[in-house]
């Protein structure tokens, strides 16, 4: 918490190193599972990289016992710290440490009980009282990644009562005749203390807690959320169990001729008009809560900040979570649900200046989410789909310009402080000579030896080349609309942009050096006069465009521009800027709450926006691929298809050469939008 106001990064948040519960060759983690059965037994079952499939079991305690509900969290060691009952008041909650090795393709399961206790409610009967609650329905951990507390709900005829336990430091105290004045130091030992419970009149029917808490407070802030029969919702602050919301769910949403259920006692049928809610869960960042009901209706809720109990999101604290969503790779998509619209515009502004601060290297290293993160705000407004698309834009060129140059090998790395890309830089960079307009004058100046790669590597990077080229001209081309009229076109405000500019400039350098070595790789124009050359004109321009930055473009530039059109066929390059969904303009055009149904996308929720037109441009009757940039057919089977912007990609290329499987691996787990993959596919009519 005191470090909040650190302008960097790696030093406003620590990282806990938590090592793997299993290691492969190289301290590569383990892929499996682990289970816990009803009568007692650990069950684990290894993948290893193989192929082979390694299985062990093992009991959790001395004895087999009954196990009706069962919890487990992650130690900094890569142990499993996991917590069971067998369901009932009366009976002692267990703890166990459970460790993994594998030792010659078997694995050997260690258990070791810890410290258990008795519940609250339970102690209060011994005293005297009347046993109210007569078995325990739910038991987790307060926090996946910390076993310092845990949270036991237990339900009765009457009610039901929510208890929280943590771990404490004690002194252990010795009899006069064992002590031993020599102690410097009084032993101590670690006990399961109760903290708070907190009482209602109806029984409990799920329980979330948080996955992970961003502040390092002691003890961290956060929620309980527990749900009863009553269909209620109550919200608990972790400090003594203090209510800081109740909602009451309406799950009567059904027609009641088709969800109606009944119990049939004593040979009669009792309607139960309505549902009850059957599990809930937290988002990654805790800032909604989702809940399922037993009608598979589903129910999605803002929560607000846990640092501001009852109190609406800020902008601080939304900042906060979105840049802990860059450092760690955790969705964001709960955090812009819960913006409002007038803040998209000052968070983005805060997160661009917060983000300059950081070292270059750590900007290099965060710039594709730090962009995903922009353009998915940026969507959610009706004006934003110019800056989402340069968002994207900008990912796509930088990711492009990156495979490009892993592959430059200087010739002597002894004798070269630079690389190859280093030193065209440094030539392009150089003002007041004659190679800064003229492609050809800049290749005098390098060593074409150095930018030597195999030819089939050079064909098979060709649709990286020609979205270079493609991008270039499609920039170059929205310039007279957008310097006069100030319209805005999604991916053109890399125009303005001197980084974006030299980027693209050194790009056509290195395919046009390229192309003296594989013409295949060349980017394929639709051109007006065949003598014309294509790449040295974009550079020119591009070049002129990046001197005339801060200033507005003179009149020979926007006209030659303008000639573009009449010279080259201007392609539409696709973006994936399309906002769908409920992250979406849609989400603050209408008022809470949405209704949605399965498989039905509401009228409410589809929103077009118009982008200006580019004279000389043919608009696409067929779909692109977003990653490989290849056409896909009009109507595309077998892809996958983004869940956040709805574009599509092959699932498998066909020959691929080492450095685009390398391009491949790069877009493996997410859209370059950051939204998740899903496979799609479509029956052909």
């Amino acid at each position: 918490m005191e470090k909040k106001d650190n302008p960097l990064y790696l030093e406003k948040y620590s990282f806990i190193r938590f090592n793997p519960s299993l290691k492969q060759f190289g301290s590569k983690p383990s892929e499996g599972l682990i289970a816990i059965t009803t009568t007692g037994m650990v069950f684990v079952l290894i993948l290893q990289s193989d192929g082979n499939i390694i299985t062990a079991a093992e009991l959790l305690g001395q004895f087999r016992s009954k196990i009706k509900v069962t919890d487990l969290c992650y130690a900094k060691s890569g142990d499993f710290l996991i917590v069971t009952t067998d369901g009932l008041v009366q009976s002692s909650v267990h703890c166990y440490r459970v460790g993994l090795k594998v030792i010659q393709d078997e694995c050997i399961i260690t258990c070791e009980p810890f410290s258990s206790f008795f519940l609250n409610s339970h102690a209060t009967c011994l005293a005297g009282d009347k046993q109210i609650y007569s078995k325990v329905t739910h038991l987790k951990f307060l926090l996946r990644e910390a076993a310092d507390a845990v949270v036991i709900t237990a339900s009765g005829p009457s009610g039901s009562v929510v208890e929280l336990w943590e771990l404490r430091e004690k002194p252990v105290t010795f009899n006069k005749i064992f002590s031993n004045p020599s102690l410097e130091r009084q032993p101590k030992t670690v006990v399961w203390q109760h903290h708070t419970s907190a009482t209602t009149n109806s029984g409990v029917v799920a329980m979330a807690t948080p996955r992970l808490s961003i502040y390092d407070a002691n003890p961290p802030p956060s929620y309980i959320l527990v749900a009863y029969k009553d269909n209620s919702i109550k919200c608990f602050y972790r400090e003594s169990l203090q209510l800081a919301c109740n909602i009451s769910v309406n799950t009567r949403t059904h027609h009641r001729d088709e969800h109606t259920m009944y119990s049939h006692q004593q040979g009669s049928k009792n309607y139960l008009h309505g549902a009850a809610i059957s599990d809930m869960q937290l988002s990654w960042t805790g800032c909604t809560l989702v809940a399922i009901d037993s009608l598979s209706q589903l129910f999605l809720y803002r929560l607000c900040p846990v640092t501001d109990i009852g109190g609406p999101m800020t902008t601080s604290y939304a900042l906060t979570v979105l840049e802990y969503c860059l450092m760690t790779g955790t969705d964001w998509w709960d955090v812009v649900l819960s913006l409002r619209p007038g803040w998209i515009e000052s968070i983005c502004e805060k997160f661009t200046e917060s983000f300059n601060r950081q070292p270059a290297a750590a900007q290099q290293g965060w710039i594709s989410r730090y962009l995903s993160i922009k353009g998915s705000l940026y969507r959610c407004l009706s004006n934003g789909l110019a800056k989402a698309g340069d968002c994207h834009a900008l990912i796509m060129l930088n990711a492009i310009s990156a495979a490009m140059k892993s592959l430059l090998r200087p010739r002597d790395l002894s004798s070269q402080d630079k690389g190859p890309a280093e030193n065209l830089t440094a030539i392009l960079n150089s003002k007041g000579t004659e190679a800064v307009y003229q492609m050809d004058k800049v290749l005098l100046h390098l060593e074409s030896k150095e930018f030597t790669v195999e030819p089939p590597i050079l064909q098979s990077l060709q649709h990286l080349t020609q979205w270079v080229a493609d991008c270039a001209l499609y920039l170059l081309a929205t310039l007279p609309y957008q310097s006069p009229n100030h319209n805005r076109y999604p991916g053109g405000g890399l125009v303005a942009d001197p980084k974006a500019l030299n980027t693209l400039r050194e790009l056509l350098v290195i395919i046009r050096i390229w192309s003296l070595l594989n013409e295949s790789c060349l980017p394929v124009f639709t051109k007006m006069a065949e003598n014309l050359d294509v790449l040295s004109l974009l550079f020119k321009l591009l070049t002129k465009t990046l001197l005339a930055h801060g200033s507005e473009p003179d009149d020979s530039l926007l006209d030659e521009c303008s000639l573009l059109p009449n010279q080259v066929l201007i392609p539409i390059i696709e973006l994936g800027t399309q906002a769908f969904g409920v992250a979406s303009p849609a989400l603050f055009m209408n008022s809470l709450p949405l209704q949605f149904e399965y498989y039905s996308q509401p009228e409410f929720l589809k929103y077009n926006s118009k982008v200006p037109t580019i004279e000389g441009t043919i608009p696409q009757n067929h779909k692109s691929d977003i990653v490989r940039h290849v056409s896909l057919g009009r109507n595309p089977t077998h892809v996958r298809q983004c869940t956040r912007c709805y574009s599509s990609s092959m699932l498998k290329a066909g020959a691929r050469s080492a450095a685009t499987r390398a391009w491949d691996q790069r877009w493996l787990r997410c859209c370059p939008c950051g939204g998740q993959w899903k496979f799609v596919e479509v029956s052909k009519s």
